[in-house]
């Protein structure tokens, strides 16, 4: 019986897969990443989400003597997060064998291999960013003018300071040709040599304004805004505790004042509250910018229309949390009912691609542990929080063989306020 080379060639193939995976990847350094066990792959949904722990925190207590006897304790309320598969589903490339075999034969496996494991990453930042900006809360600079200083960058670093979001890594995201507006006020190059080539050509400043890195990517989401009309107010007063929120950070609000029938409003528009402020989460003071209290924003997460009324339910990304004496307070004061709405792209629709600012706890992406399947090889590698599966087949009507790439994301947001769509000023 002959020897069967096929399990050296998968592994090959692995190796080449993953050495192409990393060095075209951005966005994905920068998101925290896990491994997904308890899903159905084959189905694509699990019968649970996957839960991931919220950090806590506390509200400090003061005493003139110490004596704590009357003081209530601090609540102990740890939120969950829940990650949901991709609704887009598999992400699958597949090449024909005998394209593997030339490849094998000549010494040209990473040839063939790198733009497959390019393309693949392509499609997961792509939809990467578009999670994120559809989840990122807040908003930086006037809407619809473009990057073109330095200072437009550090206003989101400036209100990550304020907004008081956590240590650890931060991140701006911008649209490639925005770097070359900075370019004749680039003075640091921040690449370092031992990072993948793709990261390399992305970072164009280290270290700057509280942010660890600026990079580009070609990669943001673009979305046209609604035409929603004037006049918005809140129709009814939603709730505003913690525990409400705790386990999704978002809200479902009812607007009235829209276009008749027509008033739309687009997943990736942002809302602002002018009645209710955006507080510091540790201090609890209020966000201030230039004397002026920046306003509570959220951002719309799917697509609606106004009834025959006027009126729309719409569920966004960020919370308006105000308790007495809370420990997790996000505003001054709760949204109350005929509280104004105002559209922070204006009531007439507009092209969108706004930069992002983020913090690496903003959000999460994991990739469900695919099973291996029935067939003449089949290989799994779990590599930095990414699950790659290489399957061989044949396609007995086509009389082929051929393999097939795959992998199976899953996104969470751990904190909406932790991400900033991100523009320029006037």
């Amino acid at each position: 019986m002959p020897n069967n080379y096929q399990s050296n060639t998968n592994e090959k193939l692995l190796r080449s897969f993953i050495k192409g995976f990393e060095s075209s990847t951005v966005l994905l350094n920068t998101v925290s990443k896990q491994l997904v066990n308890d899903l159905d792959a084959s189905t694509g949904a699990g019968a649970t989400p996957v839960k991931m722990k919220r950090p806590t925190q506390y509200k400090p207590v003061r005493s003139a003597d110490g004596d704590l006897t009357s003081t209530t304790a601090n609540p102990v309320q740890v939120g969950s997060v829940y990650g949901h598969v991709s609704a887009n589903g598999y992400i699958t490339v597949y090449v024909e064998n005998t394209q593997v075999e030339e490849a094998l034969e000549t010494d040209q496996l990473d040839a063939l291999l790198m733009p497959i494991a390019e393309d693949m990453v392509i499609t997961c930042e792509s939809e990467l960013a578009q999670y994120m900006t559809r989840a990122a809360q807040l908003h930086s600079g006037t809407a619809g003018v473009a990057i073109s200083k330095w200072s437009d960058i550090a206003n989101a670093g400036a209100l990550f300071k304020e907004i008081g979001a956590p240590a650890g890594k931060k991140y701006a995201a911008i649209n490639s040709f925005d770097e070359t507006v900075l370019a004749d006020l680039q003075t640091q190059l921040g690449v370092n040599p031992e990072v993948n080539q793709a990261w390399n050509d992305a970072v164009i400043k280290t270290g700057f304004a509280g942010l660890n890195q600026v990079m580009t990517t070609n990669n943001l989401d673009e979305y046209a805004s609604g035409v929603p009309g004037t006049g918005i107010t809140l129709a009814a007063t939603p709730a505003a505790t913690y525990v409400t929120y705790k386990d999704s950070y978002q809200m479902s609000l009812s607007l009235t004042g829209l276009t008749v029938t027509t008033g739309t409003l687009k997943a990736g528009q942002q809302l602002s509250f002018p009645a209710s402020s955006l507080l510091n989460m540790r201090n609890g003071k209020i966000v201030r910018k230039s004397g002026t209290a920046v306003p509570f924003t959220a951002t719309v997460l799917a697509d609606v229309t106004a009834d025959g009324s006027g009126n729309a339910t719409v569920l966004v990304s960020g919370a308006a949390i105000f308790e007495s004496g809370g420990a997790y307070n996000t505003v001054n004061a709760a949204l109350t009912s005929g509280d104004t709405v105002t559209i922070i792209d204006g009531a007439t629709s507009v092209d969108k691609r706004p930069a992002l600012a983020y913090c690496e706890g903003f959000v999460g992406m994991g990739s469900v542990v695919l099973p291996k399947l029935h067939s003449i090889d089949s290989n799994i590698i779990n590599h930095k929080g990414v699950s790659i599966r290489v399957h061989r087949f044949s396609d007995g009507l086509g009389n082929k063989n051929r393999y097939r790439f795959d992998i199976l994301p899953t996104f969470a947001t751990f904190n909406p306020s932790w991400g900033i769509q991100l523009e320029g000023t006037a």
